[in-house]
């Protein structure tokens, strides 16, 4: 017993530890914020920079075109809904279904992009939704 409590001492030493190098970075962060805050309305910025949505890093996952290139190859073979394509990149990239979330909404949103464009046709069946070039 007294080895788990001695081990349980140390670690809670080196989470605290980690806990207050943790707080005095989101200090310093909110410091940042603080300062380009008060720059926004010295330069005259009018709505409340706190309204300002955070954003997080882009995960780039496909090369410049990849996706694009991919749903058309795809859809050359067959047409297909939009979470078979995803499956099928995610089945040709070696990916674990935690990425299928992120894959399928990028994939989706090229469909999109492609319709506007006129090169993909949405077609509603008794399958449901699919899509295939357009002629």
């Amino acid at each position: 017993m007294e080895h788990t409590i001695f081990g349980l001492i140390k670690k809670r030493g080196e989470i605290a530890g980690q806990h207050k190098v943790a707080v005095r970075a989101a200090d310093m962060l909110k410091v940042d914020l603080d300062a380009i805050d008060r720059a926004l309305v010295l330069c005259g910025y009018t709505d409340d920079p706190k309204g300002i949505a955070p954003r997080g890093k882009y995960k780039q996952l496909f090369g410049r075109n990849e996706l694009k290139l991919t749903i058309i190859n795809a859809l050359r073979v067959a047409p297909a809904d939009d979470v078979a394509i995803a499956a099928k990149i995610m089945a040709a990239k070696g990916w674990g279904e935690d990425m299928q979330a992120d894959v399928l909404k990028r994939v989706r949103d090229a469909l999109q992009r492609a319709q506007k464009d006129g090169h993909d046709v949405q077609d509603f069946g008794p399958d449901g939704c699919l899509w295939r070039l357009a002629p």
